[in-house]
């Protein structure tokens, strides 16, 4: 079927919605969400993959009053009217149960202003690989415990996403970034690791002495392979190299740009520069061997 208002109407109700506990929607080419989608009292979670969204409408809305269980929202290769979020994924009455919502793949352009007074906040939040050319002002607000925008066309990062209280990954790979935002007042006591492999960060202002200082002896906070930055500490460490690119300034990182030997331990306990490391958060090459049924088109890749 394609998808349409009355082909999901029929085969949603050849069953009980009520006993629905998962929701797997897929290969859709003009999905529209019937009303039905309302009796599906007891749902955990939905899962959209390689659809085309046409009409997902407010009176088929996820909503604390018909799904209090929701959980997690999927939504992989996944093509919305306009690039924009659907009504139905937009309710007011938005489960504060659902906690969990990863965006992968997708034309999604753009988020409502005004998103932090419907979807919960301390969330896991990822909207990776689709077309956001800032970081919408919105997603600090909500002050996700996950956020990743991995893979979209943003090429400068704005400080509040280090600043988010309660947030402790951050993944901002992937991406045409040549630098992190020069100051950073008031960095989040809770963030712990950030993804910036595959970017063009080449070095580290001062603020992030802060992180490192805090999170030494428990984990290096950075992961940052492949970089320009990473290929200078590797020279540094196998001592082809002596300097990183950018020279050692007050207004840098003291403990993440100093090359001497004495610092060498701050630094291996400071960065990972494993490049088998994955920045992208959601699994997708696992989603595509499952429920993939042609060879998907590769990642749009925007690394300068």
């Amino acid at each position: 079927i394609s998808g349409t208002l009355d082909e999901v109407q029929q085969k949603w109700s050849e069953f009980d919605a009520s006993t629905v506990v998962q929701l797997l929607i897929r290969h859709c080419p003009a999905l529209e969400v019937p009303d039905i989608f309302s009796d599906f009292s007891g749902l955990r979670g939905i899962k959209v993959y390689n659809t085309t969204i046409v009409e997902w409408s407010d009176s088929a809305a996820i909503t604390s009053t018909n799904h209090p269980g929701m959980s997690s929202l999927m939504i992989v290769r996944v093509n919305m009217t306009n690039g924009v979020l659907p009504a139905g994924l937009l309710s007011s009455d938005f489960p504060p149960t659902l906690y969990d919502i990863e965006i992968c793949v997708t034309n999604l352009h753009t988020l409502p202003d005004n998103l932090d007074t419907k979807w919960p906040p301390a969330a896991i939040i990822q909207v990776e690989y689709s077309q956001l050319t800032t970081v919408p002002a919105v997603l600090p607000r909500l002050q996700p415990y996950y956020l990743a925008v991995t893979g979209n066309p943003i090429t400068e990062l704005p400080p509040e996403v280090f600043e988010v209280d309660g947030m402790l990954y951050l993944g901002i790979s992937e991406m045409n970034i040549r630098e992190l935002p020069r100051n950073v007042p008031k960095l989040s006591s809770d963030l712990s690791w950030i993804f910036i492999g595959e970017t063009n960060i080449s070095f580290f202002w001062a603020w992030v002495d802060e992180l490192v200082i805090r999170m030494e002896g428990r984990a290096n906070p950075w992961l940052a392979g492949p970089t320009p930055y990473c290929d200078d500490f590797e020279k540094v460490l196998n001592g082809t190299s002596s300097t990183f690119r950018v020279p050692l300034l007050p207004e840098y990182s003291q403990t993440m740009m100093d090359p001497s030997e004495a610092n060498r331990p701050v630094l291996e306990k400071s960065v990972r520069c494993d490049a088998a490391i994955e920045g992208l958060f959601y699994p997708l090459d696992i989603e595509d061997s499952i429920n993939a049924i042609s060879t998907p088109p590769p990642l749009v890749r925007y690394v300068g």
